[in-house]
């Protein structure tokens, strides 16, 4: 099987050249070639997105080593290793299909993170802001910040969830949920997470600035559960960041801080007016954003200067300062080195300097999906531009192989002859012996399978002939419809006529 597509392959390429250097274009007209390229591009935009997207996550890893599998199997199968072949063509069905299953979630996110994007993206398009929706936003952070700060100056245990465009129905599906219909107030906040409250285990859902539920059982994240100093609660609250674009704020018992989860990512606040600050940020609240709008664009080109060619380097951190830290720090970000590949990061607490505090809504209010560690160097981008394309290529070559190769097919077409009437101009008249060539023609078989005998026209021509002879005429090879095939063989070539005078009868 192998060794038929790979001779497909060559036969393809082949029949390219050919095509070439006979003057044909082997795939169509110019709009045929127009709507090819078309197709690759897209494909190769496409692919470009979804690495982009894979290398975020631990399916990234896998990934690369199921290429190099793909890639030694053929070029086992170049080499006629059958007996590898095989075992490794079995080898990788079994691979895709486990592949899909263990990193489903990272799959999900991917492609939640797609719809979030274009979705944003059309939207700001076309709706405008509601000023009265703003100020329902800005009270709602001004009430979790108060409540936030009560609790934490009480050692309260809290977890708020605050959802955005992605839906979160299912967390409003399990049985221990306790739906509620309240303004976002910080009595409610703090009577719920009271300690002897019976809905204080469990997470409060704000949907549209509205408390609709509380006791809601979120999944624990799977990528910080070894980092030291941050419990189920903070493990909930990064679960919880992961599922879309939503924010969740978790508020310690054991310490009394208040962290931040955002996209995978744990920001510890200094304070509530810290907390206030990125919370506007980022529901993209214009009149705090405008006021960092310089430092905004003074960090984004300071940290993509510092972007290492390592994906998993956390020194440019939006939410900390690197002369600042702490010793937490230094022991969360040795098991954070761990993990960056994941795309979750963790993060110390704010520096206490007020002259070089970094604001981290300017990495989520702009719907942008990673954070500074986790971007793009040009030489990075320029090579998985170039293997999008190459697998786009290797596509497209596959798809036409397989689903429109190349073929030969015989026929037996009419002889047919042209200016007759010269001879009969110049009283000559002639015999021949032949009244149909047979002919094999090569060319792509959703062309080929349609042309027909009729289709195809034989003709020799009579204009050159003046008088009576033995003349060898060759037999032209044609046809009416509008399609390339290329001739590759016919019988015969060329026909021997003998012209002689018309004789009177």
């Amino acid at each position: 099987m192998n060794e038929g597509i790979i001779a497909q392959v060559f036969d393809f390429f082949a029949e390219i050249f050919a095509g070439l250097d006979s003057g044909y274009l082997f795939f169509g007209g110019p709009a045929d070639i127009i709507r090819y390229i078309f197709d690759i591009l897209l494909i190769t935009f496409l692919t470009f997105q979804l690495i982009k997207l894979l290398r975020q996550t631990r399916a990234w890893q896998l990934l690369q080593g199921l290429s190099l599998i793909v890639i030694f199997t053929m070029v086992c199968s170049l080499l006629g290793l059958e007996m590898v072949s095989f075992l490794f063509n079995r080898m990788l069905y079994v691979i895709a299909i486990a592949f899909v299953v263990i990193f489903q979630p990272e799959l999900r996110r991917a492609l939640e993170t797609v719809g979030l994007k274009s979705f944003s993206k059309f939207s700001s398009a076309f709706i405008q802001d509601d000023p009265s929706e703003n100020e329902d936003v800005t009270a709602m952070i001004d009430n979790i910040v108060y409540a936030t700060n009560a609790m934490a100056k009480t050692y309260t245990g809290a977890l708020i969830i605050i959802e955005r465009n992605s839906k979160l129905g299912e967390l409003l599906e399990q049985e221990n949920v306790v739906f509620l219909d309240s303004s976002v107030n910080s009595p409610m906040l703090e009577s719920i997470f009271y300690k002897g409250s019976p809905l204080h285990d469990g997470a409060v859902l704000i949907r549209n600035t509205r408390i609709v539920a509380a006791r809601c059982h979120v999944p624990l994240s799977d990528t910080v559960h070894t980092l030291v100093n941050y419990g189920t609660r903070h493990r909930a609250a990064v679960g919880a960041s992961e599922m879309g674009d939503a924010v969740a704020i978790a508020v310690s018992e054991e310490r009394g801080k208040v962290s931040l989860a955002v996209r995978g990512c744990l920001y510890e606040m200094k304070n509530g007016e810290d907390l206030r600050k990125n919370l506007l940020g980022i529901f993209g609240m214009n009149s705090v954003a405008s006021r960092f709008v310089r430092r905004i664009r003074y960090e984004r080109n300071s940290l993509r200067k510092k972007t290492s060619d390592r994906e998993d380097s956390l020194d440019t951190s939006p939410a900390m300062d690197s002369s600042a830290k702490s010793d937490t720090f230094r022991t969360v970000s040795e098991k954070a080195d761990m993990m960056s590949s994941t795309g979750i990061c963790t993060v110390s607490p704010a520096d206490k300097s007020p002259t070089k505090k970094k604001p981290l809504f300017h990495l989520f209010s702009t719907g942008k999906t990673t954070s500074t560690y986790n971007r793009m160097n040009t030489s990075h981008k320029i090579l998985y531009i170039l293997l999008s394309f190459l697998i786009s290529l290797g596509l497209w070559m596959y798809i036409q192989i397989n689903s429109n190769p190349v073929v030969e097919k015989s026929l037996s077409v009419p002889l047919f002859f042209k200016s007759e009437s010269v001879l009969e101009e110049n009283g000559l008249e002639t015999n021949y012996n032949y009244n149909s060539v047979n002919i094999r023609i090569v060319g792509r078989k959703n062309v080929i399978d349609n042309l027909q005998s009729a289709d195809m026209i034989a003709s020799i021509d009579y204009s050159q002939i003046t008088g009576p002879g033995v003349y060898y005429i060759p037999i032209d090879i044609s046809s009416e419809k509008n399609v390339y095939y290329r001739l590759e063989s016919q019988d015969p070539e060329s026909i021997s006529v003998v012209i002689y005078p018309q004789t009177l009868t």
